[in-house]
């Protein structure tokens, strides 16, 4: 049976490493270090090691992917292949070299589009309508390994990231299980990028998550999309800081309003201005609050001619 060596640390890499398991033999799984969470400040581990531990499957947490010993350690379970999803660090050339079957990493997009660390947001954020999960071989530059199996994936006009992920996660596992299969027996046939084609995407941060309200409405809806379920976009509102989870795209606003100017029209739905129209807000949630939909976050409230997000 095929040795597996896995690289990985989220949920993502754990359903992987759970569908391998079925289908190889997992000799070992390298998973990000253990971190302090929550309010007490708990020292939690990811969900890789998780699912390792629950399989028996020998962990490794290094510092360094560079430490001597480590690397000796993961050359002595003499493992066919690696296989790396989502695990965070850059693996070294003296790791990704050593299988015989070399290294493969799982990259949620249609490579060469969206190299880089958060592609599912990404994707949506700017508007794509397709997009795809890619198993390609490890080299030194990010993500611009050869494709080894490759598949499209379409996204549709209101799905969110999280919606995004619970398509392209089963079908990213079946692809690796596949990708192994075609590498071991001679039958892959690589195929090289074309770096004329890359797009990058960097991580998620706090100031792009700030919703611009002066932005046409196609933008915001997108931008909401695309992170969530996390970090979501956010807003202030009275003051305080207040995430929108969803919205929808409102056609006919029927009201002249402001770039983040608040409108109720029947009673039951919640209308901002943005720079080109208005888009509803149908899931929000205040500082300290549940997230609540539109018509209960209008009845809690009172809001009154003026209010405006972004304020």
């Amino acid at each position: 049976m095929i040795r597996i060596g896995f690289f990985g640390t989220p949920e993502i890499a754990s359903c992987c490493l759970e569908e391998l398991c079925g289908d190889f033999h997992v000799s070992f799984v390298v998973a990000g270090e253990d971190k302090p969470a929550g309010r007490h400040q708990h020292m939690m581990h990811c969900a890789a090691k998780g699912s390792a531990m629950c399989r028996d499957i020998p962990i490794l947490q290094p510092h360094s992917l560079r430490d001597p010993a480590f690397i000796d350690t993961i050359k002595k379970f003499d493992a066919d292949i690696y296989v790396v999803v989502a695990y965070g660090k850059i693996i070294p050339r003296e790791i990704f070299d050593h299988p015989r079957l070399k290294t493969i990493n799982l990259h949620p997009s249609l490579l060469p589009r969206y190299r880089g660390a958060a592609p599912v947001p990404w994707a949506i954020i700017r508007g794509e309508t397709e997009t795809g999960v890619t198993v390609q071989i490890i080299n030194e530059e990010l993500d611009a390994g050869d494709i080894i199996v490759q598949e499209k994936v379409r996204i549709h006009e209101n799905m969110t990231a999280g919606e995004l992920y619970d398509v392209v996660i089963p079908m990213g596992s079946r692809m690796l299980s596949r990708a192994i299969g075609l590498l071991a027996s001679g039958d892959a046939m690589p195929r090289p990028q074309d770096p004329a084609e890359a797009t990058y995407c960097g991580k998620i941060t706090r100031e792009l998550a700030a919703v611009d309200w002066t932005r046409p409405s196609a933008e915001i809806h997108n931008l909401v999309r695309g992170l969530n379920p996390k970090p979501g976009a956010w807003t202030l509102f009275r003051g305080k800081n207040l995430k929108i989870w969803g919205t929808l795209r409102a056609e006919d606003c029927g009201e002249d309003l402001r770039p983040g100017e608040l409108h109720v029209r029947g009673k039951k739905t919640l209308l901002a201005g943005t720079g080109s129209g208005c888009i509803e807000i149908t899931s929000i949630q205040p500082e300290t609050k549940k997230t609540m939909d539109g018509p209960s976050f209008i009845n809690g409230y009172r809001l009154t001619a003026g209010d405006s997000f972004g304020v």
